[in-house]
């Protein structure tokens, strides 16, 4: 989940960085920031199952979903 969650937040930054017009950096804390998702994302996530972390994919993150991140292990 936690992966899942980095990966969210570093796809949503991404998107966020690529269609600024000004130069100002956005930095983000990825133990603590959340960030909601923009137009559709598409890549690989890992989902819970029978126990263990498994990669899947790709798949679709919609617009408008929350990533962070995950429990502290």
């Amino acid at each position: 989940m936690r992966t899942l969650l980095k990966l969210c937040a570093i796809a949503g930054l991404l998107i966020c960085a690529s269609g600024c017009a000004t130069n100002r950096a956005i930095v983000l804390d990825s133990n603590r920031d959340v960030v909601r998702l923009g137009r559709d994302i598409r890549g690989h996530v890992y989902v819970w199952q029978n126990g263990a972390w498994q990669l899947v994919g790709p798949v679709t993150l919609p617009e408008g979903w929350y990533a962070g991140p995950g429990p502290n292990q």
